[in-house]
């Protein structure tokens, strides 16, 4: 896949539709694409997604300057809801050398925004001596459904479910608020068996999301 790396002018978007409702007043996306490939991702469809819906997980645009940015606009968003990210995942496998979400937590600490970050990425538990300053922060992961089957035939890209697992275990233990989210929710081999799995983990917030279909591609929102 291809990836360019640019000069971003803002990191913070205010929020709008279900994320603001969802009580946030700004989103921080370091990236802009996703090599996850998840086959239903609504972010396919929006404008910011400089290329076809057909060639989403084949291409990345990454804000080097993300961290600079995030540092020199932080006091407006100072005890405010930021929700990480909404149009990319920022911890996927670019993140591990590029560190800009990283960068963008530790130059938000300081103004202690309420922070949410939304992730298939188990890479966050790198971050968790960062997301221990935090005073608000809850980290979700999404976990669609029980099968790693099922999860390559929908995210071929992404990590599998039992390393996502670890990473909420691991989150957890460092004493971070947990979210489990299972949006959408893909078929399920054994739906007691997930049921009792996510009950005994007892996650801070579970969101569940009917899979539907958006006008010929597959949709999906990650609302809160």
């Amino acid at each position: 896949h291809a990836m360019d790396l640019i000069e971003s002018k803002s990191i913070f978007s205010p929020a709008t539709g279900f994320i603001k409702r969802g009580g946030f007043e700004w989103t921080c996306n370091p990236y802009v694409g996703c090599v996850y490939s998840c086959r239903y991702c609504y972010a396919a469809f929006l404008p910011q997604a400089k290329r076809p819906p057909e060639e989403w997980g084949r291409w990345l645009t990454a804000k080097k300057n993300a961290a600079a940015l995030a540092e020199r606009q932080a006091r407006k968003v100072a005890g405010q809801g930021v929700y990480l990210s909404s149009v990319t995942d920022p911890y996927q496998p670019a993140e591990r050398s590029l560190m800009l979400t990283r960068g963008i937590l530790e130059a938000l600490v300081e103004h202690q925004p309420r922070l949410t970050v939304q992730t298939r990425g188990p890479l966050v538990v790198r971050d968790i001596d960062v997301l221990q300053q935090y005073r608000s922060v809850r980290v979700n992961v999404s976990v669609p459904t029980d099968s790693d089957e099922v999860r390559k035939q929908f995210e071929p890209k992404a990590p599998p479910l039992e390393k996502r697992w670890a990473a909420l275990r691991e989150l957890r233990a460092a004493g971070i608020s947990v979210g489990v989210c299972v949006t959408p929710t893909l078929p399920i081999a054994d739906v007691e068996g997930f049921a009792n799995l996510l009950a005994e983990f007892r996650p801070d917030v579970l969101v569940c999301q009917d899979f539907h279909d958006a006008g010929g591609g597959f949709g999906a929102d990650t609302g809160d």
